[in-house]
């Protein structure tokens, strides 16, 4: 099965463009100024670590360097290009023989994305680097995201970093840059993307079609553009308010909330669903180990089960678990790790 026969792309948002068919930005002035002052001065770094949040930007960004770098004409301010340009247009439909994107790939046997990226795919980077140079003897890797690397994979990566040809770019994107090899981190530089608010990820909202009350979806979003646009566009939009609800009484769980709320997992709209129910356990999990750290306590029980909760995700999409009994084990491990951090304090 090609690329472009798959019922729908790992790094898409259900609802939303890619990231390589969006050409507007919200906010990251400063990280587009010093990309394009590194293009415009051809001395770019090999390797390009871009951190920040789910929904933030990362991904809109690369593509946006990625179709200068290859020779997409500037227009407009920052690292805008004409979507007409033929590099563009090449670029949307995944054929610019100077790009390559590395994601989860798709699994024959299961039919369906696997929950890791693979050794396998990560050589891909390697081989591509020794072919011949793309537009203007640039080649472009654009890996989405790292934090989806086994440990195989991550050990491949760090060979391509070490010894990169001249003319390669790497783009590697992360929400969690501190579980990356220290190694990798170290041969690469760091632009940090962060949320850009509530009011101009509203702006934003309003130039989007099919988006009702901007204001209040960049507030559940937590001014994230590509979080709020999700959420607002979504079949499943409520599922995230409906789990955020649930866990603000932990460590009390209520029985019948949860069983309702994973009962959402088997029926209409059930891939959306869980989809739905794991970016915003996982997103959750994480900003209460972020705000636990900041109060002076020990985050550790968060962050492990933001562990557990990911491993979970990807048996549960792996290995043709129960779903609702995924989400479940997923609630009752949170309720385990707030018992863990009252016990601590």
């Amino acid at each position: 099965m090609s690329e472009t026969d798959l019922p729908d792309e790992p790094d898409r948002r259900p609802g939303c463009p890619h990231p390589r068919e969006r050409y507007d930005l919200a906010g990251h002035e400063a990280a587009e100024a010093e990309l394009g002052s590194a293009i415009a001065s051809g001395r770019l770094h090999h390797g390009w670590l871009i951190t920040g949040p789910s929904g933030v930007g990362k991904a809109t960004l690369a593509y946006r360097a990625a179709r200068r770098i290859l020779g997409a004409a500037p227009d407009g301010e920052g690292l805008s290009a004409n979507p007409s340009d033929p590099n563009c247009r090449r670029i949307e439909a995944q054929s610019h023989p100077g790009l390559l994107v590395i994601r989860r790939p798709w699994d024959d046997k299961t039919k369906k994305f696997k929950s890791v990226i693979t050794v396998d795919e990560l050589r891909r980077v390697g081989e591509f680097f020794s072919l011949s140079a793309g537009a203007d003897g640039w080649r472009v890797a654009i890996v989405d995201s790292v934090d989806e690397m086994n440990p195989n994979a991550a050990n491949a990566l760090l060979k391509s970093l070490e010894e990169p040809p001249q003319r390669t770019i790497l783009f590697l994107l992360t929400h969690t840059p501190g579980k990356l090899l220290p190694t990798i981190r170290s041969r690469c530089r760091r632009l940090t993307l962060r949320a850009p608010g509530i009011d101009a990820t509203a702006a934003w909202l309003t130039r989007q079609s099919g988006v009702s009350d901007p204001q209040d979806w960049a507030r559940r979003g937590k001014g994230l553009p590509g979080e709020a646009l999700a959420m607002a566009r979504s079949p499943v939009q409520d599922i995230a308010e409906t789990l955020d609800g649930l866990l603000s009484g932990l460590p009390r769980l209520d029985a019948a909330r949860s069983r309702a709320l994973a009962n959402r997992m088997t029926g209409k709209d059930k891939d959306a669903a869980r989809d739905a129910f794991n970016d915003r356990i996982l997103a959750w999990t994480m900003e209460r180990a972020r705000a636990t750290g900041q109060a002076g306590h020990d985050p550790e029980p968060w962050t492990a089960a933001w562990r557990d909760l990911r491993a979970l995700a990807g048996a549960g999409a792996g290995l043709y678990l129960d779903p609702k009994q995924v989400a479940l084990s997923a609630l009752h491990r949170l309720q385990e790790a707030a018992r863990a951090a009252d016990a601590g304090r």
